[in-house]
């Protein structure tokens, strides 16, 4: 009775109603601020359970926790919204201590959206005063409205297949992270040696699949692998098209560009995970991303605990110059170290583009930094030959600095066409990612007709793809699987006779084939020892596979089968939803399915023990 009565309190019924409709303004902020239109079903259900424990959180606290609290609401409705704006999902809270790199802090959360943290904060202060008003003295009984609240929690995590896409509540979300950052900071049960695979395992799956023709090739052609930030095949609008996708980014000009200059662009491309560490491992060593909260291949290869093997050591062993070069500090994530371990020799970042300034977010705009690099690549051809250099801009990541060049004629020709001016984009959520990718879609199109005009692209093998594949490709934002995994590729051979030996367009392909077939088209196919994936020269033999991929931003977990099935799980993948689709058209024909799943949790744990324990490093 003491349990309900304290419940039914008027003092703490309004309370609640109070934090309710403040959830409900700091919901229209977070949509007004990313364009993000969540569920409504799982929104206001996740809104009331927020609201139940802000109204418990209201009435517990007083005096400097009162003051933490206001401080704690107002850093994580302005995070929310940054991360909404840039990911589509709310924040991992496992990743704090990511967060608070030096770099990541000048990077992304020091930028003109900062005014909102203050703005936020000054918002949870009004929700404090009108309590304060409404509420003078609230109920004192802590143990049931704590009892209470932990239960709204456990089943608020139980109802939630992922605590972070946009229908989720900030508090109710930020409060059921808790408990599994603490238990199991690594998300997964990998790395325990009491989970092993079933002998049959290997005969049943194909998730380690290896593929190359291993044609001869006496040419040995130079490579060019070109990684843009964020950028998604959706963005294209004959993917987006064949799929029946609303994007948020059109890329009609940079596709022209593309089929002018005789690429493929492929329209089934997975991106294997998020975050630049993970895509980037893989494209490099042609293994599996990290799958666990924290990302520790790249770490590990750079701290010389494991062997790396990687695509760029056995290309520089062949004779090679092979080089690496990225927009942004090539100190964050220990690239410095990473890559010349990997097998580059010329390992360039942010600070070849200081000249003493201070140097201003993640580093130089996209014109900036490729014109460098056309000029680089230009000096390096007439150097030496064969080489193999790939590249890294940062121009779309997140705060989207264009340079003021850029901006100023953005506005210039907004004036000259008649649109208003785009001076406060807060209000016209993704047009700075937009911006941004129109910049990078123009100057990768001149920087292209640069190297052709140069006579560079004559023998060289370009492949255009991204480090990882940005969001906001659906509207629907919640239920459909592979959100933020549809990968950009397109593919450009030195002599254009040779793209009827490749992958038709429509093929399922993964970033894991692009090392693959950078080795197959070079004559190397042979050396490409632990490496896994598909050379896209197999055309007319290819062996249906099996995949693993993960979206590290909301925790799911995927088990895809080329046939057309799919698992979808949650994070410690104990609970899967089956999906069917047609593998030549993979994210435009997803139907959920009764289909139990076609892998135990036994197996499900085994593979993804597999594919994240690294090889050590051989004494």
């Amino acid at each position: 009775m003491r349990f309900l009565k304290v419940l039914t309190d008027r003092r703490f019924l309004l309370t609640v109603l109070l934090a309710f409709g403040w959830l409900l303004l700091v919901r229209a902020g977070l949509i007004l601020q990313s364009g993000v239109w969540p569920s409504p079903v799982g929104t206001l259900a996740g809104d009331l359970a927020g609201a139940f424990i802000l109204g418990v959180l209201l009435t517990l606290t007083k005096g400097p926790f009162r003051a933490l609290l206001v401080i704690l609401l107002g850093c994580a409705a302005y995070i929310a919204g940054m991360h909404l704006t840039t990911h589509g999902t709310l924040f991992q809270l496992a990743f704090a201590g990511k967060g608070m790199n030096p770099t990541f802090i000048s990077g992304s959360l020091i930028n003109v959206y900062l005014f909102l943290l203050p703005a936020y904060i000054a918002f949870a202060w009004v929700l404090h005063r009108i309590h304060r008003a409404l509420v003078p003295v609230p109920p004192e009984s802590s143990t049931p409205l704590i009892t209470a609240a932990a239960a709204v929690i456990l089943v608020y995590s139980l109802s939630f297949p992922s605590l972070t896409t946009p229908a989720n509540n900030v508090v109710a979300s930020l409060f059921a992270q808790i408990p599994g950052a603490i238990i199991n900071p690594l998300g997964i049960v990998i790395g325990d040696e009491a989970v092993e695979a079933d002998e049959s395992l290997e005969v049943r799956t194909n998730f380690f699949h290896q593929q190359v023709t291993s044609r001869p090739n006496d040419r040995h052609p130079n490579v060019l692998l070109i990684m843009i930030e964020g950028l998604s095949g959706g963005y294209f609008p004959s993917v987006s098209q064949y799929h029946e996708l609303e994007p948020a980014v059109r890329l009609e000009h940079l596709e022209g560009v593309l089929k002018n200059r005789g690429f493929r662009l492929y329209r089934n491309t997975l991106s294997m995970e998020r975050q630049t560490d993970r895509g980037t491992f893989t494209i490099i060593c042609g293994r599996y991303p990290d799958f666990r909260r924290a990302s520790t291949k790249m770490l590990d290869v750079a701290e010389e605990r494991v062997s790396p093997d990687c695509l760029p050591g056995k290309l520089k062993a062949q004779g090679y110059h092979t080089a690496y070069w990225q927009a942004a500090p090539i100190t964050y994530m220990k690239k410095d170290e990473f890559m010349p371990r990997a097998g580059f020799m010329d390992v360039t970042g942010a600070e070849r583009f200081d000249n003493g300034d201070d140097m201003e977010g993640w580093g130089p705009p996209d014109p900036e930094y490729f014109a460098d690099v056309a000029d680089r690549l230009q000096a390096l051809d007439q150097e030496t030959s064969p080489w193999f250099v790939t590249l890294l801009n940062v121009g779309t990541h997140h705060p989207f600095n264009i340079g003021e060049a850029a901006e100023e004629k953005m506005e210039t020709d907004r004036a000259a066409a008649g649109e208003e001016s785009d001076e406060n984009k807060i209000v016209k959520p993704q047009e700075a990612r937009r911006d941004a990718m129109k910049v990078m879609e123009k100057t990768l199109g001149n920087f292209l007709e640069q190297l052709e005009a140069a006579g560079i692209l004559d023998n060289t093998l370009v492949i255009l793809t991204s480090d990882e594949s940005g969001g906001f490709v659906r509207t629907d934002h919640e239920t459909l699987p592979l959100n933020s995994n549809l990968g950009a590729l397109a593919v450009r051979p030195p002599e254009q006779k040779d793209l009827s030996r490749y992958a038709n367009k429509n093929a399922i392909t993964a970033q894991l084939d692009i090392p693959m077939t950078i080795l197959d088209v070079t004559g190397f196919g042979e050396h490409a020892g632990g490496m896994i994936g598909r050379s896209l020269l197999v055309s007319n033999d290819r062996k249906r596979r099996d995949i693993l991929l993960a979206d590290t931003y909301t925790g799911f977990k995927y088990f895809l089968r080329e046939s057309g099935q799919l698992l979808a799980c949650t994070e410690m993948l104990t609970r899967c939803t089956s999906w069917s689709f047609d593998p030549k058209r993979m994210f435009g024909t997803f139907q959920e399915s009764d289909e139990p799943p076609f892998l135990s949790l036994e197996d499900r744990l085994a593979l993804f023990e597999n594919a994240t324990v690294p090889e050590p490093t051989e004494n």
